[in-house]
């Protein structure tokens, strides 16, 4: 898994700022990713929650996952469970990306 894959396909959707801070663990990286993305999600459950609703279904988070996450109810608790649903669901795809990159160059 690429931390720099991962930053790019989230700032190129969520307008996230690029923050290439210095960190000492891979989680600790994911900790921070999902603290920003979790207040960019708080921005547009305020402001403009139908463009929300638009990049979880562009970027594939099943709707289940999105339907829990709501169910939740506090702001706070939301944006933080669609930001960690988000983040696993791009590391699923860019993992499928790469294994099928690897499968066509046998």
């Amino acid at each position: 898994m690429s931390n720099k894959d991962l930053a790019d396909i989230l700032i190129r959707n969520f307008n996230l700022v690029d923050f290439e801070g210095h960190v000492d663990t891979e989680s600790e990286y994911l900790k921070r990713l999902q603290l920003a993305l979790s207040e960019r999600i708080i921005y547009l459950i305020k402001t403009d929650l139908d463009k929300l609703l638009q990049i979880l279904y562009r970027i594939d988070v099943p709707q289940k996952y999105s339907d829990e996450a709501f169910a939740l109810g506090e702001i706070n608790q939301i944006s933080m469970e669609l930001a960690k649903q988000i983040i696993n669901r791009q590391l699923q795809k860019i993992d499928y990306a790469r294994s099928f990159n690897k499968e066509n160059k046998k």
